[in-house]
């Protein structure tokens, strides 16, 4: 009869099983680990593997790809203790090891958004067998709810990603969750953070802007028929450059340009044939075909889409996947919503403007595309509070929170996710939230309230307040 051992970090594995893609990491990385790691975690690694655990998708990950990663956080003498990443959350915090002294270890984190960082447990094996383990200390490092939505409006995250959160909306209470490559995002917020000197000038046209060995590529594009030509999206140092040829041949370049250097950055190109057609509802769209590679982010496929917009003498491209997204900033605020999910028709010699990151101005509807226009409300919904649950104080921010509220109205009633709603002007209320959780006929929506100096709320929604999808003008 064969005997088998369990797991030091069973708790871990029971709570959290790994996905179907972890598998075994080679002899090679868990002997270069031994005697620098616990024996905990290399028998992890050896026996079921890196990636993603559980439906919280913590990662293991190989510390060699993100060592270098740790070391721009956090720079330190040569005879320093030796810190070692071990793991990454959903939303890209960094979770390293340190072997304080022969007897001593902890386990921290820091996180790249609010570069905080602090002590997790005082053991890797607490570490994972408890902290993670237990739904009050696991909150510390990840949101369950926050995850939960992220996985329903993005999807499982692909190797090497993680969710980001769009904090530019977090005021206007919206949140807004993509998907992207996790060492970019952290190269990206350290540099945010990390004085730089110019290396290159700043663009002054569409040319300028594009890294100089791809210039030649959107050479002699001719503007032509049936959409043939360029189109620019930028989204803060974030560019796209699409080139529609009359052949039915596409190229499309992803670059940023860095805000303190204007160096040309995380270069990608694709290039593949396209079909200009309509949709159901006449619209004229363009599909492209876009194979991604092994180091591809898995957003670099959300342009395979498009639907054409003409407004005013302009051309503009739509993604299809983020039309939902536009109607309800259109039916918000009479914006289009993010700018990176439009591309606009440029020349090379255009000059370099900036759009504005939450979008231009809507266009008159009668503009849009009908597919878009089919998910704007002209008239705004109102949705009345049904129910007000108890709100938590350990979730407020000296004395503002945020409590779930059931509506009225649900799915089938037109409300979408991160839907934001506003008090009616003529209310005299100065409510605002965001719908949360989706059902058919009563979606929940969290709706921020304030304390006042005596402890009680003074300023938070009830029972029978009606809310609208109107921003107040």
């Amino acid at each position: 009869m064969v005997i088998f051992r369990r797991l030091a970090l069973h708790r871990f594995v029971k709570m959290h099983p790994p996905a179907r893609q972890v598998s075994p990491a080679p002899d090679e990385l868990v002997t270069a680990y031994e005697g620098i790691l616990p024996a905990s975690l290399l028998e992890l690694w050896r026996r079921k593997g890196l990636g993603f655990y559980g439906d919280l998708q913590l990662a293991l990950i190989d510390p060699r790809a993100w060592q270098p990663v740790l070391d721009r956080w956090i720079v330190s003498p040569p005879d320093a203790v030796r810190r070692i990443p071990i793991a990454l959350t959903p939303f890209g915090v960094l979770l390293y090891y340190r072997k304080l002294t022969s007897t001593d270890e902890d386990v921290v984190y820091i996180d790249p958004v609010s570069k905080r960082t602090g002590d997790l447990a005082w053991s890797l094996d607490d570490f994972f067998n408890k902290i993670v383990c237990e739904q009050d200390q696991l909150e510390t490092i990840i949101s369950p709810p926050l995850a939960q939505s992220a996985r329903l409006e993005c999807g499982v995250l692909a190797p090497g990603e993680v969710y980001e959160v769009d904090h530019m909306l977090l005021p206007m209470q919206m949140v807004r969750i993509t998907k992207v490559n996790a060492l970019d995002m952290h190269r990206r917020l350290h540099d945010a953070v990390d004085p730089h000197e110019p290396k290159a000038d700043k663009p002054t046209t569409v040319a300028d802007a594009l890294p100089v060995e791809y210039r030649s590529m959107f050479e002699n594009v001719e503007t032509g028929p049936r959409l043939a030509g360029l189109y620019l999206s930028s989204y803060l140092d974030d560019h796209r450059l699409l080139a529609l040829r009359p052949d039915g041949q596409y190229y499309l370049l992803f670059w940023q340009i860095h805000h303190k250097t204007f160096e040309r950055i995380e270069v990608r190109a694709y290039g593949g044939s396209y079909e200009v057609s309509r949709n159901s509802d006449g619209d004229e769209t363009v599909e492209l075909e876009i194979e991604l590679r092994s180091d591809s982010p898995g957003s670099d496929s959300n342009d395979v889409q498009l639907v054409a917009m003409y407004t005013n003498g302009a051309t503009l491209l739509l993604r299809t996947n983020e039309l939902e997204g536009m109607a309800t900033a259109i039916g918000a605020w009479d914006q289009m919503g993010r700018s990176g999910d439009y591309f606009r028709r440029v020349t090379l010699d255009d000059a370099v403007l900036e759009e504005p990151s939450d979008g231009r101005m809507a266009p008159p509807f009668a503009d849009l595309p009908l597919a878009l226009q089919a998910l704007v409300h002209i008239e705004p919904l109102l949705p009345m509070i049904t129910h007000v649950a108890e709100p938590n104080p350990d979730e407020e921010d000296e004395g503002e929170g945020t409590v779930m509220c059931t509506l009225s109205l649900g799915e089938d009633d037109g409300l979408r996710m991160n839907m934001p709603l506003f008090s009616p002007k003529e209310t005299g209320r100065q409510l605002e939230g965001w719908i949360w959780e989706m059902a058919p006929n009563a979606c929940k929506a969290g709706i921020t309230y304030r304390r006042g100096e005596n402890g009680v709320i003074d300023h938070g929604p009830v029972v029978g307040d009606v809310l609208t999808t109107r921003a107040q003008e």
